[in-house]
């Protein structure tokens, strides 16, 4: 029950986010703007700190080639697959994990409810 509760509490936060991305979106429109908000550019608007922490833990441990020097190749992780998602457009990948998110957490908060109803 608490999972189903959480995931709903991240849902509802990405939707926040989602309605904050599409603000950016609405002012860029009218300052004639033909630009949408990236999710990078979301995440350094909110947090330019950890956008760069986060990248430098990555790269630095996380990525096998960088971490393994016997591996002798060049990172993969963070730059060509993370920045390529932090290249998409905010509104739609946020509202989609918001989405996904309420739905999962509805769904097991669901079945704890049947459950507890049922042993009664």
């Amino acid at each position: 029950m608490i999972i189903g509760r959480l995931l709903i509490f991240l849902g509802i936060v990405f939707f926040i986010l989602t309605l904050v991305s599409n603000y950016f979106d609405i002012i860029s429109q009218i300052d004639n703007k033909s630009t949408v908000i990236q999710l990078g550019q979301l995440w350094f608007h909110f947090s330019p700190g950890s956008l760069q922490l986060t990248e430098t833990i990555i790269s630095r441990y996380v990525d096998p080639c960088s971490a393994l020097e016997i591996l002798n190749c060049s990172g993969f992780i963070w730059h060509p697959f993370i920045s390529s998602i932090l290249l998409l457009p905010a509104a739609p990948v946020l509202a989609f994990f918001s989405f996904i998110l309420i739905t999962f957490g509805i769904k097991k908060s669901g079945r704890k409810r049947a459950n507890n109803q049922s042993i009664k």
